[in-house]
């Protein structure tokens, strides 16, 4: 693998113990492509300088500073693209859809919200340069203050995620324009949008490299530069993603594994494990108890 494409588990987790939000501001002189990747919450993304494309599942879109994108959770998504970004500035929330009740307060559905623009295809907004300057301050007032425990300081931080949220809603909500998606790498974008419409199927390096008529090595070498990740990998991450949205269902386990393509429960066991840090019932009694109790960390 290129040394400038960092690994990534596939589904990125909270960086405190609490499960509910996580904020983070970030300047690197230089950035190694992460891989394409997935969690089950939300996460609003700006941009400020420094990379090219951004990836939600299917779409590709180009960045420019002062841009926000909006990631539903089980999205697969993350830069993209033919090299590593320099002098790369960003800043994101992590935040759930209990947090984002919380933070609605019963005046305004955030989650619905955000969703009736995901679902019209819209997930990429241009800020102001003074809200994208003012999202910067909240993201890292937020993060300075993230692993304290003071209920003041914590509520402190309730606060900033309202003002922060109330500029991405403004700005979502007036937006005269949005940015379309574009096709970088023809060929690249041919294939993942065919995985990502038959990953649940069983699929062979060679018979998708015949498919599209390029070689094996060809197919390998440029969908690791192009995604961060192998066929291979990228394929049980969809499928890893696909199980842990059903889990959250009253759905029997052997049936969720069946529907996302492996075949057999002890393969589903092992990869779902592996990739998610933990067991498959271990997940769903995870997502029982968040629902009925947002604030437990176990």
């Amino acid at each position: 693998m290129n040394p400038a494409i960092r690994s990534a588990a596939s589904f990125e987790g909270m960086n405190n113990e609490r499960h509910d939000y996580d904020a983070c501001y970030r300047h690197d002189e230089a950035w190694g492509l992460y891989g394409l990747h997935c969690h089950d919450f939300y996460e609003l993304y700006i941009h400020y300088k420094g990379a090219k494309f951004y990836c939600v599942d299917n779409n590709v879109y180009p960045l420019d500073a002062d841009q926000l994108v909006v990631v539903p959770p089980f999205c697969m998504h993350g830069l993209i693209g033919e090299s590593a970004p320099m002098d790369y500035e960003r800043a994101f929330l992590y935040i759930t859809p209990t947090m984002l009740k919380t933070c609605g307060a019963g005046v305004l559905d955030l989650e619905n919200f955000l969703n009736k623009y995901i679902q019209n295809g819209q997930c990429h907004f241009q800020l102001p340069h003074e809200d994208a300057l003012a999202c910067k301050e909240y993201i890292s007032q937020i993060a300075q203050d993230l692993h304290t425990t003071s209920s003041t300081t914590r509520f402190a931080n309730h606060v900033r995620m309202l003002n922060f949220l109330s500029v991405v809603c403004r700005n979502m909500k007036h937006a005269k324009t949005t940015t379309e998606p574009i096709v970088v790498n023809e060929v690249m974008h041919e294939i993942l949008s065919y995985i990502n419409e038959n990953y649940t199927q069983q699929m062979k390096l060679e018979a998708l490299a015949h498919q599209f008529g390029v070689s094996v090595s060809f197919l390998s070498h440029e969908f690791v530069r192009y995604t961060g990740r192998s066929v291979y990998d990228y394929v049980l991450h969809r499928r890893v993603q696909m199980a842990k949205a059903m889990i959250s269902e009253a759905i029997p386990l052997g049936e969720v594994a069946y529907r996302c393509g492996f075949n057999d429960y002890s393969n589903f066991l092992r990869v779902f494990s592996k990739m998610a840090g933990m067991s498959p019932s271990a997940y769903r009694k995870r997502s029982k108890d968040a629902q009925k109790d947002p604030k437990r960390t176990d």
